[in-house]
């Protein structure tokens, strides 16, 4: 069982300094020991990385993501390296691995050839023997961990942290605020060197880990994403510099304020915060402003809220947290106000409690210069590294803006606990085996004996992978069992417990061993100290501050928000368009949250925008001009139409807090069958989205397919669609004939002109479209005309040379109901002409909102070339526009056809006269196909 009070006891041994740092024989960065005796260390390293990282990973089915990391049991001597760095960030020589096993709970204890040191360093590759080369800088194909002390975990953090610092080094050809620790390696350095790596490493941990997928990829693909490189340099640069910055004014900053920024992406929406904090030298005031993203408004901030501490009154409802003091627990605010200040000091206190409550906070403050630096590399923080997609990448700092760099520290020890009035539980804990069976008596927690499996432990968790065993013995032992491997529990690590007495209440005070916070990501409080207590008939765990306990925020002088906010802006997103990154038949869901990563802008969905396109019709047109639409309905039921044809199966949608847009595809859904959408962009004007999308598909034969693919989709409102009547013939009642006389080649141009599409395709009549399912006669179709609701076009499956068969028919008017024989040309263009040639029509789509067609035809009758007064040629005739939709031809009423009168008897010449001529209509009857008359003429005529 691992001792965490190793590195403590090391300290303890004055005289013995020397081998808690140091390097090994021959080092060039550190002087060597005076005599040259042999150097040997026994490190315990724990691994816990990703199982998906760094290997050729076999995606499983399902969606969740994988944990965040599995400590890895089972490697051999061979997948561990030690190397030590030069001065310049290069590898100077392999450390010789003198003893190697494997302890029982899965830690590998390992000899080498030197000490602890900043920059000695272990690489683990899971498969094989870590390759490096002498003289080149760190291979970024392994996990890697400096070794800071004998007890070393080797995590993604610590891999993602260590990398940055290295490469930092190799650029600067210098190791910056870790010179110290690297030429002078003893405890006092080595400690200020681990609290700093921690920090940098929970903040990398706190950005990325949860913004990036693991499954799948390995190390060297995860460090070249885009998000990875930003926020690791920018990171690292920013930590530089705060550690070089120099003490300055406090009161003078108060006096203008400072502003702290903050970004959000979420369900609720996303938004862009900004704090301004100030003291008149009387008053504290807190000024509060935003910008939410989710409309069309350019960036600018507006005012929601002010705190002034002399006015502004709080109620129980705004309590956040609570804190133990002599009255009790009093519930805290998120708003601090000024007691007293100097140029070097500042004591501020929570607007809840009073200056006598003693729970007073020293604020001091260091500044420096951002002049010519990049604004990036300065918002690489959780807080605010989306505000960098809004700042073009070579953005940087003017004169007269200045970063600050606060440190704050508790007068006192702080006890915190979260706020558990009106019985909620989120503070308290409970048996590990019996999670809702809280625990009520201090007493309940502990054991006498440690437990020999995890099957029958008396502990609690922490954290999803942390259990805490408290032992009543003499030692007042706290064993931690970890998760090891994904699900097998074993002690990493045991502390000591202690009980006090404050204000009346019994706590119970333990430090979680900075091991246990290393492996585990879902750690998630402030600090390491934590306390137990018996509150409201319930145990409830809270974190201890420490008197003197120093914590870090950032903040920037007017002059540098100013600079910031007048770069921001909507224009610097990525450009509108597909992002191909990510795509691929081999996906799972890791893979596709980093396509959605790399590929996104600022536009993922959320409740607002996902409110927005309730009712809406989302248009998808394939390479072939084929549609599928998606209409999404309030019950978060939703629809499909292909080819404008609903589907008759009831499905259902959801909002992921990942702001993915799911559907399934089955009733009742299943994990096997669904789609996830991400918005990546949006384009306002013409309600354009960029879709990266992810799809699972079991069709029943072997594993079921996961695909990562992107497209376009267009949205449109159900009335929005028009016909694009440019140029239109227009018809005459008088002639008989258009208007306008046009040709076949003004109709091609105009046709065009008209057309609307997006990422270069276009909606287009196809045979799929217009057979439905071909060879069934039964699920024929039929176009309907908007403008003239009783005709119809009749399309069936039969087939005769190289045509379709159907009919024409209207069921106003005279009625009529001719056969015609269609095609579709080349172009997607529906060509029909009756059988006995008296007319020929094009018709062709020029936009469609998924449920409708605009379309623009082309009409010739025979008639208007035997006209001598119209003298059409065969490429002339009527250009006419439309709205026309597909339906079931069986939905279609017969059309009852008016029969001309008989005609009257002829006459009978007189004696000696020849018979007179019959007489022929010179123009159709009104009320015809050929003559679109609106009445009949047959009803007038009996």
């Amino acid at each position: 069982m691992r001792n965490y009070l190793r590195v403590l006891l090391c300290a303890v041994a004055l005289g013995l300094l020397q081998a808690c740092g140091g390097g090994g024989p021959g080092d060039p960065v550190a002087a060597a020991p005076a005599a040259q005796v042999p150097v040997s260390t026994r490190f315990n390293i724990s691994v816990d990385v990703p199982l998906g990282v760094n290997t050729a990973y076999q995606s499983t089915t399902g969606i969740m993501k994988s944990a965040y990391a599995d400590a890895l049991i089972n490697l051999s001597e061979g997948n561990f390296v030690i190397v030590l760095l030069d001065a310049e960030g290069k590898i100077y020589r392999q450390a010789d691995i003198t003893h190697w096993e494997e302890d029982p709970v899965g830690t590998y204890i390992i000899d080498a050839d030197t000490l602890t040191r900043f920059n000695a360093v272990v690489l683990v590759s899971r498969f094989n023997t870590p390759d490096f080369i002498i003289g080149e800088a760190l291979p970024d194909n392994v996990f890697v961990a400096p070794l800071l002390s004998t007890d070393v975990a080797v995590t993604l953090s610590s891999t993602l942290a260590y990398f940055s610092v290295a490469q930092k080094v190799v650029n600067d050809d210098d190791w910056g605020i870790f010179s110290e620790v690297v030429s002078k390696p003893g405890f006092i350095e080595l400690r200020t060197a681990t609290e700093m790596f921690d920090e940098i490493g929970v903040e990398l941990n706190n950005i990325l880990v949860s913004q990036i997928g693991l499954r799948g990829i390995t190390v060297e693909s995860m460090m070249d994403l885009t998000l990875v490189k930003a926020m690791t340099s920018g990171l690292i640069e920013r930590k530089y510099t705060e550690q070089s910055s120099e003490i300055s004014d406090v009161q003078a900053i108060l006096t203008e304020g400072f502003w702290q920024l903050k970004s959000q992406a979420s369900n609720e929406g996303n938004n862009i915060n900004a704090d301004h904090t100030s003291h008149d030298g009387q008053e504290s005031i807190t000024a509060q402003y935003k910008w939410d993203k989710n409309g069309d408004e350019e960036i600018t901030l507006s005012e929601y809220f002010t705190y002034f501490s002399g006015t502004t009154a709080f109620s129980d409802d705004d309590i956040t947290e609570q804190i133990l003091t002599a009255e009790g627990w009093v519930g805290l605010y998120d708003y601090l106000q000024v007691l007293f200040i100097t140029p070097r000091t500042a004591i501020l206190t929570n607007a809840a409690l009073n200056n006598d409550d003693d729970k007073g906070l020293t604020l001091e403050a260091n500044a420096y210069s951002l002049t010519d630096k990049k604004m990036h590399d300065y918002l690489a923080t959780e807080e605010n590294h989306r505000l960098t997609k809004y700042i073009k990448e070579d953005g940087v700092f003017e004169d007269g803006a200045y970063g600050f760099y606060f440190t704050w520290k508790p007068q006192t020890d702080q006890h915190l606990l979260c706020n558990n009035r009106n019985d909620v539980a989120d503070c308290r804990i409970a048996p590990v085996i019996a999670p809702l069976l809280y625990y009520t008596d201090l007493d309940d927690i502990f054991t006498n004996e440690p437990s020999e499996t995890f099957l029958n432990v008396n502990g609690f968790k922490i954290s999803d992978n942390i259990v805490a065993e408290f032992i009543s013995n003499d030692f007042n032992t706290v064993l931690y069992w970890y998760k090891v491997a994904g699900d097998n529990w074993q002690v990493q690590a045991e502390g000591t417990w202690g009980s006090v007495n404050t204000f009346g209440k019994e706590l119970i005070r333990f430090e979680v061993p900075n091991l246990i916070t290393q492996l585990d990501a879902s750690y998630d409080f402030d600090t390491r100290q934590l306390f137990l207590v018996n509150d409201k008939n319930y145990i409830n765990i809270g974190e201890t501050l420490l008197d003197g306990e120093k914590s870090h925020f950032s903040g920037f002088n007017v002059a540098a928000k100013e600079q910031i906010f007048a770069l921001a802006s909507r224009s610097n997103l990525p450009a509108f368009g597909l992002c191909n990154y990510g795509n691929t038949s081999n996906a799972n869901g890791d893979k596709y949250l980093n396509a959605v990563i790399e590929c996104g802008g600022d536009d993922r969905f959320n409740t607002q925008t996902i409110s927005e396109l309730i009712d809406q019709h989302i248009v998808q047109i394939t390479p072939e001009g084929e549609i599928s639409t998606i209409i999404l309905k309030e019950n978060n039921n939703w629809e499909f139409y292909k080819n404008s044809v609903k589907e008759d199966i009831v499905r259902t949608w959801s909002l992921t807090g990942d702001g993915y847009l799911r559907m399934d595809w089955t009733s009742p859904a299943s994990d096997d069958n669904f789609d996830y959408w991400a918005r990546t962009n949006h384009n306002l004007n013409d309600k354009l989205h960029v879709i990266k999308a992810y799809s699972i598909n079991d069709d029943g034969v072997g594993s079921p397919s996961e695909t990562v693919y992107s497209k376009i989709v267009k949205e449109y409102a159900p009335d929005q669609l028009l016909a694009c009547d440019t140029n239109d013939s227009g018809w005459s009642f008088d002639t008989i004939a258009p208007i306008t006389k046009q040709s076949l080649t003004q109709y091609t141009t105009q046709t065009a002109a008209c057309l609307v599409s997006w990422e270069q395709k276009n909606t287009r009549f196809t045979e799929n479209m217009l057979l439905n399912d071909a060879g069934v006669t039964s699920d024929d179709l039929a176009l309907t005309f908007a403008g003239d609701s009783s005709r119809y076009l009749k399309l069936t499956d039969n087939f005769d040379g190289d045509y379709f068969k159907g009919s024409y028919g209207d069921t106003d008017g005279c009625g009529f109901n001719f056969e015609i024989r269609w095609r579709i040309e080349e172009d997607g263009t529906l060509y029909y002409q009756a059988l006995d040639g008296s007319m020929n029509e094009r018709i062709k789509v020029t936009e469609s909102d998924g449920l409708h067609f605009a379309i623009k035809a082309f009409n010739h009758q025979t008639r208007w070339q035997s006209d001598e007064a119209l003298m059409y040629t065969t490429q002339e005739g009527e250009m006419w526009s439309d709205i026309v939709t597909l339906v079931r031809a069986d939905d279609i009423p017969e059309a009852v056809i008016i029969p001309p009168p008989p005609p009257p008897e002829p006459e009978v010449p007189a004696e000696g006269e020849p018979p007179a001529e019959p007489e022929t209509p010179s123009v159709p009857a009104k009320g015809t196909i050929l003559n679109d008359g609106q009445t009949c003429e047959y009803l007038n005529q009996a």
